[in-house]
């Protein structure tokens, strides 16, 4: 769950400590290539190791979540990327527009949702079931509709079991759109209690210099 930039900055950091850790036994022993070369590599692991320990301990911290809650989520993030993966996929491999823009409005959105729990590990909570349930079965069901919309010979009951796969994928995507809200909710709610503030302050402020006009 760290980010890219967290990614680059560790490695920096390590490569600078490491560099500095091999001139200043230069300096000071002279070690040969080999051995400073096995001192570089073994700064540069152990630093990076460290720092990316530090970075996931501070993450952890600000988020308000365990170690264990940490891995559980790291986890499932991982596995649903995977998922959005297959789905990209298949999105490419269907012949009909309507499930071509079915599948890539699903994606779309499943990618933002794997961002915010991302973003905000504590939002997964929120959204368990995508996880969990959802976007699994939105891959299997397109597998199979993908696999049986490529075959040369089309049966009725083929056709039956196409279209019946389509009414279940389009009830899938409007339930990953509530997953989508349910994973914006907190932020609709602070959203709206901000709007709220601001607008009673706006009334105050008017009423202030409206009452000052009203003296003069």
């Amino acid at each position: 769950m760290l980010s890219v930039g967290q990614f680059f900055s560790r490695h920096t950091a390590s490569f600078l400590i490491s560099l500095s850790t091999v001139s200043i036994a230069a300096f000071a022993a002279s070690p040969g290539y080999f051995i400073g070369s096995l001192l570089f590599a073994g700064t540069y692991a152990s630093s990076t190791t460290l720092l990316k320990h530090r970075q996931k301990k501070k993450f952890m911290q600000i988020a308000g979540i365990t170690k264990e809650e940490y891995k559980h989520i790291e986890t499932q993030l991982t596995a649903a990327n995977k998922n959005i993966q297959t789905l990209s996929q298949n999105y490419l491999r269907v012949r009909s527009v309507s499930a071509f823009k079915q599948l890539l409005e699903m994606t779309r959105i499943s990618k933002n949702i794997v961002k915010i729990v991302k973003t905000d590990p504590r939002k997964f909570y929120n959204v368990e079931q995508f996880f969990y349930a959802h976007l699994p079965s939105a891959v299997e069901l397109t597998d199979k509709y993908t696999m049986l919309s490529r075959q040369p010979v089309k049966d009725k009951e083929i056709q039956i079991t196409l279209s019946k796969t389509r009414e279940t994928l389009t009830d899938l995507n409007d339930t990953i759109q509530i997953d989508l809200k349910d994973a914006l909710s907190n932020d609709i709610d602070h959203l709206q209690m901000e709007i709220e503030f601001a607008n009673r302050s706006n009334v105050r402020r008017k009423e202030q210099l409206e009452w000052r006009g009203d003296d003069k």
